[in-house]
């Protein structure tokens, strides 16, 4: 049998025709595919569609500015806790600890030396000063007589400088033991000599604490998800040189409808199947369920935990889950396609006589193929799954039979393209 389609101009812009339209085109219809509305398990609604993702994600970093000696890990390996992934070269820190170290040993020659020297300090420091003095009394009286000479021409310039270099000289000693006497007095010597010591054995501390930074570890047993660093490159506290990601277990995360997730709860047990590796059903569990809904779907986030003990699952794969043990019972099921939204609200096409009719429906819990209808059906009906876009209530159709289904489809294609020009 051959079908001739007319379009009306509302159908071109893209808008359904009219009833009125379609009858005042006496024998024309709309090609359509039906099924008939029956009653199913509300529990197929609830297969949702969920990514897989690691259950931990850790980053690695490093506490010191270093070069990278040696990488021992690459993308993809399979580590374990304390595993050394890469050792930072030390050759920098060990020089300042060998500086430090010595340093350290005069601060504790100089810290002995004034304890030794503590019950005489004092003296000595006044004989010091006195010594001192008189050098620089000297060398004073004697510069003074210098300058008589040179400017008698006795002597040359070059010895007056001489002279004066003395004097200087002898004078910055005599400043030198005002202050030596100022401590002796005060007895701060032994403390400044022990501070000195305390503060370089610190300082001694801090290197050999990043030198045992320079060994890098993995913190979690995992696999390495992503490697940011190569030998001879610089690394700092802001670099992350690696992630390990934790895939046994793994989780998946699938948004749940406000229809059932008041069954949902940590513990609710679930059953995953993931396309790419087959038919194999892993067994989950809820850990955790979010009490705010999403935004833009208005469906509530839910982790599931998997194990994951062959690592054959990666995070990123597709999922498929099924909460097992909620409560169902049976109730109208029609394929999510069959649906056309609408500003008034959800629509369906049933078929009868040849003529379509349209309902207003509402809708419970939907998935990524199946609707379940809370009202406006009956089972029996014809229900419209291909064509109900070109439909208005009223609209005149020609019921196309499964066998005839991949021509239906053609000819129902070539009227939405017709209509898009």
């Amino acid at each position: 049998m051959v079908l001739v389609f007319a379009i009306s101009a509302a159908a071109i812009h893209g808008r359904k025709p009219s009833s009125t339209a379609i009858r005042g085109q006496g024998m024309q219809t709309v090609p359509v595919q039906t099924v008939p509305v029956q009653l199913g398990d509300l529990s197929s609604v609830n297969t949702l569609t969920g990514t897989v993702s690691a259950n931990l994600q850790t980053a690695v970093g490093t506490k010191v500015a270093a070069r990278v000696q040696a990488v021992y890990v690459d993308i993809g390996q399979a580590v374990h806790t304390g595993q050394v992934l890469a050792q930072l070269d030390p050759s920098d820190l060990q020089r300042q600890l060998a500086q430090i170290e010595a340093q350290i040993q005069v601060d504790e020659a100089q810290l002995q030396s004034a304890l030794d020297g503590t019950a005489n300090s004092l003296a000595q420091a006044k004989a010091d000063l006195n010594q001192a003095r008189a050098n620089y009394e000297q060398s004073r009286t004697d510069y003074q007589r210098y300058e008589g000479l040179y400017n008698s021409g006795a002597i040359t310039k070059q010895q007056l400088e001489q002279a004066r270099l003395k004097m200087e000289n002898d004078q910055s000693q005599l400043e030198a033991k005002e202050k030596a006497l100022k401590l002796a007095e005060s007895g701060d010597n032994v403390a400044v000599a022990r501070a000195t010591l305390n503060k370089d054995q610190t300082a001694a501390a801090i290197i050999r604490e990043q030198l045992s930074e320079l060994t890098i570890t993995s913190p979690v047993d995992g696999v390495v998800a992503s490697k940011n660093i190569e030998v001879g490159e610089m690394v700092s506290p802001q670099t992350t040189l690696f992630n390990i990601a934790q895939i046994d277990p793994l989780q998946v995360t699938v948004n749940v409808s406000d229809q059932i997730i008041a069954d949902i709860h940590p513990g609710t047990e679930a059953q995953i199947t993931v396309p790419a590796l087959g038919a194999k059903i892993f067994p989950g569990k809820v850990t955790k369920v979010s009490p705010v809904s999403d935004q833009v779907s208005h469906a509530y986030p839910v982790k599931i935990q998997i194990a994951n003990p062959d690592r054959s699952m990666l995070p990123g794969m597709t999922a498929s889950v099924v909460f097992t043990g909620l409560k169902t019972q049976p109730g109208i099921v029609i394929p999510v396609q069959a649906v056309v939204e609408t500003p008034q609200g959800s629509e369906v096409f049933t078929v009868e006589n040849g003529v379509a009719h349209m309902h207003m429906v509402q809708l419970g819990a939907v998935s990524s193929d199946k609707a379940v209808v809370l009202s406006g059906l009956k089972p029996g009906e014809q229900l419209v799954i291909n064509g109900q876009n070109l439909l208005s209530d009223g609209s005149r159709v020609t019921v196309v039979q499964s066998a005839d289904q991949a021509g239906a489809t053609g000819m129902i294609n070539q009227i939405k393209q017709g209509a898009k020009q």
